[in-house]
């Protein structure tokens, strides 16, 4: 069966990158982004392999019903090979670092939503699907404020820390050979990371291609059928370097 992968948060930074990584490894790539914009960008860098390219969208994926379109056409395909063997959740959204008192309620739910409601939903569907096929995993890129909650990370830090115990009970709920785990990608040059720390300098980072790269490396195992092995870890991108 030939591989695919599906990442959700295409648009930019480590999903793009990701992207293009499998693309140039011959793997066929379903994405989503939330805007045209970045889509038809991410379409016109990646013309050498449109044949690659499976169902693309763009839209917020906490969409519901356009989320339940998106999947129907994946779903579609899947007595053939059109159906992913792997979705990466790399969306993110971060209003910026305040506590929890200084958060507007809108900026709140919007972080619980892009962060936690979506993967939740997203993850529960496709584990359907990858049931049925007997084959499928997940890959949640989680945060270093998941781990150690700290102050002025208000509802991004319980959205990740909620995405790892999403990861962890999925972990259980699935049998074998399907998997879920969530991997830390440690900070990089994006626009998350500069919203937030204003004053860090960008050339200390490195670039979304190499973090994207060590972790595709990682994926393209798991995609060969070693994702149990990873059922239930909480990974560094040192843990896979």
């Amino acid at each position: 069966m030939k591989p695919m992968v599906l990442v959700l948060g295409a648009g930019s930074g480590l999903g793009r990158a990701l992207v293009r990584f499998f693309l140039s490894r011959n793997i066929s790539v379903s994405c989503l982004t939330r805007s045209k914009e970045s889509l038809t960008s991410l379409m016109d860098e990646s013309a050498d392999f449109k044949s690659l390219l499976s169902a693309t969208a763009a839209f917020d994926y906490c969409d519901r019903i356009l989320s339940e379109e998106f999947v129907r056409r994946l779903v579609s395909g899947k007595e053939s090979t059109d159906f992913p063997g792997l979705a990466i959740y790399c969306a993110g959204y971060l209003s910026g670092r305040r506590s929890l008192l200084e958060t507007p309620v809108e900026d709140a739910d919007r972080e619980i939503d892009v962060n936690f409601h979506a993967p939740l939903y997203w993850s529960t569907i496709l584990s359907r699907h990858f049931l049925e096929r007997g084959v499928g995993g997940h890959l949640f890129i989680s945060s270093g404020v998941a781990s150690t909650l700290r102050s002025s990370w208000g509802a991004y830090g319980i959205a990740k820390a909620g995405v790892e115990a999403l990861s962890t009970q999925l972990s259980l709920d699935l049998p074998a050979p399907l998997f879920s785990l969530s991997l830390n990608p440690g900070g990089m040059i994006t626009r998350m990371r500069q919203i937030a720390y204003p004053e860090e300098k960008r050339d200390t980072l490195p670039a979304p291609e190499t973090i994207g790269d060590k972790i595709g490396r990682f994926c393209m195992e798991r995609l060969l059928g070693g994702g149990r092995a990873y059922n239930g870890r909480r990974l560094t991108v040192g843990d896979i370097a």
